[in-house]
């Protein structure tokens, strides 16, 4: 799961931390990475600045930490392995209305003019920003199978059930139940997709 300090600047991982790229060449390079799962792009230090990995064509693997990614399309997914069983997984991020700012900074879904007089104030006293709205961001995870030579994508029991003709789909239900996956939750997923492709 990830921290509030995580998902306010897009970071998997909360400082950058000891990796290495594995290029396909079979050639590698160590450093500091972190994934910017909004970009889906993978960082690195280079003395203190912060870089863009690019040239996604030449590079095979980018391990951070314990943590694998791959190109995927032209960015970079997450990627889960237990023996045989693979799955991608893409941090969606998905930014939420929480409401206004009304008395002591505090989220209200009060009434228009109170938070009329907040922006009239604010005004007045040279504040040009005055939207009073506040945000939040919700992460959610995208993930992919390999399903008869192509990644397929889903989110949910109900897209991952959509995969699998229906005859299939009671016993995919049963064993979702009796291993009770929560679908936010990647290494359920990747043990579901372990029972569901044997």
């Amino acid at each position: 799961m990830l921290s509030s300090a995580q998902e306010s600047n897009g970071y998997y991982f909360k400082d950058f931390t000891n990796g290495r790229v594995l290029l396909k060449n079979k050639q590698f390079a160590r450093g500091k990475f972190n994934y910017d799962f909004v970009n889906k792009q993978i960082h690195f230090l280079n003395g203190k600045a912060d870089m863009i990995v690019e040239n996604l064509q030449d590079i095979d693997t980018i391990i951070i930490d314990k943590t694998r990614f791959i190109p995927y399309e032209g960015r970079f997914v997450e990627v889960m392995r237990e023996g045989k069983t693979v799955i991608l997984i893409e941090k969606e991020v998905n930014t939420r209305e929480r409401g206004k700012v009304g008395a002591m900074g505090v989220a209200t879904h009060g009434s228009v003019q109170a938070i009329d007089v907040n922006a009239r104030f604010q005004r007045v006293n040279g504040d040009n920003n005055t939207d009073l709205t506040i945000y939040k961001d919700e992460i959610k995870n995208i993930y992919y199978i390999y399903i008869k030579r192509d990644w397929k994508s889903f989110r949910n029991q109900v897209t991952f059930l959509k995969l699998f003709p229906k005859k299939q789909q009671e016993r995919i239900k049963e064993i979702i139940k009796t291993i009770d996956v929560d679908f936010n939750n990647p290494e359920d997923v990747l043990k579901l997709w372990g029972e569901v492709n044997l």
